[in-house]
């Protein structure tokens, strides 16, 4: 049976999810926790032909800040802002688009196997320890030293700025982490044509042991030979 979701015009359609059968239990945490959209057809534009498949990633965070800043003087006389600030609330909320050229038939589309390394991917950026890094780097930013340069003045706006350029600064540390992950899996998998080494260091994250006694979450790019 065919997902009946038309592919036309000059790019790929978003594939709904009513249209699809129900997905197994662990693929549906994985969906909620990845925030994931379907995209399916061709891209007309796209520079790189074998391209089968992709996740695309974009991630927001908020916090609460309670900051407070003083002057003192630096090296040679300079003036320093010291800001003395504690996060707390942080947030990071992934959302996620999955690309698949071909469109699976329904009855086997949990189990195609472009959709399945593409969830590899997902779980590599909806892992919970990822956020906990995140939130856990950013309280540990306690102190934040700024040498004022000609024309910037001290207080609350500096302050602010100062403190948001702090969180981006995490941020884009731990999405690097992200980013170097995909491109790890996609190099020790060829891009998903080939299964994923047991001794690889991705194995314990993408491929756990079952509880016992129990039956057993940027972009990638997913290539044909």
């Amino acid at each position: 049976m065919a997902v009946s979701a038309q592919v036309c015009g000059q790019g790929p359609q978003r594939l709904s999810r009513s249209k699809l059968p129900e997905p197994p239990k662990q693929l549906r945490k994985l969906l909620a926790a990845g925030g994931v959209t379907f995209e399916v057809g061709p891209r007309v534009s796209a520079g790189d032909p074998p391209i089968i498949g992709e996740t695309r990633y974009e991630i927001s965070y908020r916090y609460k800040s309670n900051a407070k800043w003083r002057l003192t003087r630096g090296d040679r006389g300079a003036r320093v802002v010291i800001i003395d600030v504690d996060f707390s609330r942080v947030q990071w909320n992934p959302k996620h688009v999955i690309w698949l050229r071909d469109q699976p038939d329904a009855d086997g589309f949990w189990s195609d196997s472009v959709l399945l390394h593409e969830f590899d991917h997902l779980r590599i950026s909806t892992d919970p320890r990822v956020a906990r890094k995140f939130a856990e780097l950013l309280k540990q930013r306690k102190v934040i030293r700024h040498q004022l340069q000609p024309g910037e003045y001290a207080g609350s706006e500096l302050t602010d700025k100062l403190v948001e350029r702090e969180a981006r600064a995490v941020f884009d540390e731990v999405t690097d982490l992200i980013t170097i992950r995909y491109r790890e899996l996609d190099r020790e998998t060829s891009h998903g044509r080939q299964a994923l080494p047991p001794g690889s260091q991705l194995y314990g994250l993408l491929r756990p042991k079952p509880a016992s006694g129990s039956p057993r979450g940027a972009s990638d790019a997913t290539s044909e030979e």
